[in-house]
């Protein structure tokens, strides 16, 4: 059986492929780590009604999970990777503007201070 993988490219991103590894137990379970509510939902009371049902097990072979639910526990952990990646970009990308934003506010302030004649050096040369 081939394994499902995805890739990912950006212009700032190059390249991310995400592979399956069968013998990782993250792709042997249909729970995500990324989907269903949030901690913060779950810890406020709310009951998860839409928790995947478990893989269903093959009825010649009991002890292996049919070929459909092997791929969905599979696209389950996939999912994850890809959940885990995205959000991963995104604090990045937002710490980047924060960062441009700070820099540019930094550079205005010196800019106007300069300009307010409350420069230092200029200062110290006047006594």
């Amino acid at each position: 059986m081939q394994m499902p993988s995805a890739v990912y490219t950006s212009p700032s991103y190059p390249l991310k492929k995400f592979e399956v590894d069968p013998n990782d137990p993250h792709y042997q379970t249909t729970n995500g780590r990324t989907t269903g509510p949030s901690d913060y939902v779950l810890n406020a009371g709310q009951v998860d009604r839409d928790k995947p049902s478990g893989p269903k097990m093959d009825p010649v072979n009991p002890d292996i999970p049919t070929y459909l639910s092997q791929l969905r526990m599979q696209l389950t952990g996939l999912q994850d990777d890809i959940n885990e990646f995205l959000t991963k970009q995104m604090e990045i990308a937002k710490n980047k503007r924060v960062k441009v934003e700070s820099d540019e506010k930094e550079k205005s302030s010196q800019k106007k201070n300069n300009n307010n004649g409350t420069n230092k050096e200029e200062d110290d040369d006047i006594y």
